[in-house]
């Protein structure tokens, strides 16, 4: 069976056309992937073709006969309110869950700037440091939102919920950089000043600095610092 005729796709269907890292029927359909998108063209012109830009995708999964990336997208903007972006799902179906589990390895890879068929990218460590008091204690909460995410993108977590002023520079000191790739503190700007103080104390700052990511949930009142790397990146 042929695919829908060229002439009643869009531009934005047809951009997978020449830039393809992989490409494959599913039986209801074809599955392709460039660098930039998934795409999933059903083969009748009453099914719904599917873009995902990877810029927006946080994970790929399988579940039985599907392909699942976990995304977050945008939302909103003029007429529908504040941009915002929030989680979301695609679900593109595959002849079987075999080809399911290939695609989502694959999509992974992708997504890491690997080959489709090369080995998986390491496991990111991350650590979590949650202040309970920060602003108007709301930091729990925004953690489990955001908690499963961080599932989608396989990351091995561990969570450390503080418990006295100090702590955060505490922990900071006793991070050993060679087992956690990034540290992610959901509370008020005060946490990530915490971290950052503890960190140059030590004796091997440079290293430590160097060798770890930090990342922001916002969790306090005023939440200024994730307020300003949001506007330096174009994100509303």
């Amino acid at each position: 069976a042929k695919l829908r005729h060229l002439n009643s796709m869009s531009a934005g269907e047809l951009l997978l056309s020449n830039t393809a890292l992989l490409s494959e029927e599913t039986g209801g359909g074809r599955l392709d992937v460039s660098w930039q998108v998934v795409q999933y063209v059903p083969l009748t012109s009453t099914g719904r073709v599917q873009s995902v830009a990877l810029t927006d995708c946080v994970g790929a999964s399988a579940e039985r006969s599907e392909l699942v990336l976990h995304c977050v997208t945008l939302h909103g903007g003029g007429c529908l309110g504040s941009p915002h972006r929030e989680p979301s799902q695609a679900r593109m179906p595959c002849r079987d869950g075999g080809q399911a589990e290939r695609w989502a390895a694959a999509v992974w890879n992708i997504m890491h700037g690997v080959a489709p068929d090369a080995p998986p990218p390491r496991q990111k460590r991350w650590l979590v440091l949650i202040n309970p008091v920060s602003g108007p204690g709301h930091a729990r909460r925004v953690y489990a939102r955001c908690r499963p995410l961080f599932e989608a993108h396989r990351v091995a977590l561990t969570e450390v919920v503080t418990t006295h002023a100090g702590h955060v520079r505490e922990i900071a000191a006793q991070i050993e950089p060679a087992e956690v790739d990034a540290v992610v503190c959901v509370g008020g700007d005060g946490v990530v000043h915490e971290l950052v103080n503890g960190l140059f104390a030590r004796e091997d700052a440079d290293a430590a600095v160097s060798a770890l990511s930090i990342g922001v949930l916002p969790g306090g009142s005023a939440n200024s610092l994730c307020v300003s790397l949001l506007k330096a990146a174009g994100e509303p």
